[in-house]
């Protein structure tokens, strides 16, 4: 987990996504929403690996469990997969992103390109957060909530092919 400015990213290299779809028994889901709901299984659970046991074949130190539970929900979570690529809004506040493979056996795959966009200087005054003269102040609690919320609306996440 990474905080940088006032976005908090949540990254991981295992496939959990794949593990997870090859163990889950699903029906009558509307199309489309899979990859959603197991990206969502993460972000609720607060956790970049919430199987147990672990899939076979996995690469996991279970003496580590500790540090693959998530300290807090993330704005972005970035979990490749060699299943398709999405870049998807979960649980109202943060944005699932699987750039996918950036090969595939011999041929190119994909990978995704982040812009997270700075937050209005007008929002901010309007929230509290920075003066009218320039000079910052703390912000205050229902700021940094505020400005979280909105995350989501100043990213754009592109899938690339290689």
């Amino acid at each position: 987990t990474l905080r940088i400015n006032d976005i908090t990213l949540g990254v991981t290299s295992t496939d959990v996504l794949f593990h997870i779809a090859s163990d889950e028994c699903n029906a009558n889901l509307a199309p489309g929403t899979r990859l959603s709901r197991i990206g969502q299984h993460l972000v609720q659970q607060r956790s970049f690996y919430p199987l147990f046991p672990a899939a076979r074949g996995a690469s996991l130190d279970l003496g580590r469990a500790q540090e693959w539970e998530m300290p807090v929900q993330p704005d972005i979570l970035i979990v490749p997969s060699k299943l398709a690529s999405f870049a998807r809004k979960v649980c109202e506040t943060t944005i699932v992103v699987n750039p996918g493979q950036l090969t595939k056996n011999t041929t190119g795959g994909t990978y995704a390109v982040i812009d997270v966009h700075p937050t209005s200087r007008d929002l901010l005054e309007t929230k509290g957060c920075v003066k009218q003269e320039g000079v910052a102040k703390d912000a205050t609690e229902d700021a940094v909530e505020m400005s979280r919320k909105e995350v989501q609306d100043r990213v754009r996440v592109d899938i690339k092919r290689i």
